[in-house]
């Protein structure tokens, strides 16, 4: 399983997005199943609502949420606990919370980003 950051998804949806054909090559590579966690889906949901539309981001639910390649993760007090903590004790200002805990999840999951300071991150981490 893998990982894929919001930026990623967002560009595939996006058409105007600079990033748009480089998200569309990386999906059309993927052969393995994705593991999206609830932040990721937050995150996507809200910019795609107010940088395109709502149907936009209730197209993207509906598509992860029904998608039986993809992997809904919820977050369990003890994760969000876990990266609460982590994100609190961090000293890189240039990582959001979702970074964070896609920082955290990079030890147990390949995660993919157009990020480049959390790309940094998770090959130092």
């Amino acid at each position: 399983m893998i990982i894929l950051d919001s930026n990623i998804w967002i560009a595939y949806l996006n058409k105007n997005d600079n990033q748009h054909n480089k998200a569309v090559s990386f999906f059309d590579k993927i052969k393995e199943n994705i593991l999206i966690t609830e932040y990721i889906i937050l995150e996507v949901a809200t910019v795609l609502s107010m940088r395109i539309d709502k149907k936009t981001a209730d197209s993207f639910i509906d598509f992860v949420t029904n998608n039986q390649d993809i992997e809904v993760m919820s977050s369990s007090d003890e994760f969000f606990k876990k990266t609460l903590d982590f994100f609190l004790k961090y000293k890189n200002g240039n990582l959001s919370f979702v970074d964070v805990s896609l920082l955290m999840l990079s030890k147990k999951f390949q995660v993919f980003t157009f990020d480049r300071n959390l790309e940094r991150e998770i090959v130092k981490f």
